[in-house]
């Protein structure tokens, strides 16, 4: 009854609507960090955008944990974890166990450690990489807790290089919010010279 349920058009409605109903505020809080951001850039010699900072590290962790649910409800379905005795060490371990999904979980979740670090450059203005790197503080505490509570199945040595990762690919957003800011003001790039008539 419930595999017909959870058809990939199910899921994708299901993704659809949790990205309406999270990302409409959450672009309001993006919007509203913006207008505080300004008030609080007029301090000379701050390069720390605490604002990006912290609304960069909530994207990350928020928009990865939203992106997983469909693949959770997938494994549950396909596996009938449902009612598994241990629900979400039986979910971690089934997703771990297929190479595909473990992939896609990967790639969710580094995929949105860039998007944590473009929009923490993006509200910061300034100082692009510095802050798109330190967007990566509230994945990078998840991680250290992990590895230290001994909680998580898989080995100590791919807990420390996902731990890596994932300020390495924050990083890569705040250098990718740099060079798209480099080739707004660059004539010639992103179109014809200010001068050419």
């Amino acid at each position: 009854m419930l595999e017909g349920f959870f058809s990939p058009w199910h899921l994708l409605i299901l993704v659809l609507v949790a990205l309406i109903v999270f990302g409409i505020p959450l672009l309001i809080v993006f919007l509203l960090a913006r207008w505080l951001d300004k008030r609080l850039q007029s301090r000379p010699g701050v390069r720390v955008s605490i604002v990006g900072v912290v609304i960069g590290g909530i994207t990350d962790v928020v928009s990865s944990s939203l992106l997983a649910i469909p693949g959770v409800i997938y494994v549950i379905v396909k596996y009938h974890l449902l009612h598994a005795p241990n629900g979400p060490a039986a979910i971690a371990s089934s997703i771990h166990s297929s190479a595909w999904l473990y992939g896609l979980q990967l790639t969710i979740g580094l995929a949105c450690s860039v998007l944590g670090g473009y929009v923490a450059a993006w509200i910061a203005k300034h100082d692009e990489l510095l802050n798109g790197l330190l967007s990566s503080f509230l994945c990078t505490a998840i991680g250290i807790y992990s590895v230290f509570s001994g909680k998580d199945s898989q080995s100590v040595i791919v807990q420390i290089s996902l731990l890596l990762a994932s300020p390495a690919f924050a990083f890569l957003g705040g250098y990718l919010r740099q060079t798209q800011k480099r080739m707004g003001r660059t004539p010639g790039i992103m179109g014809p010279s200010p001068e050419v008539h």
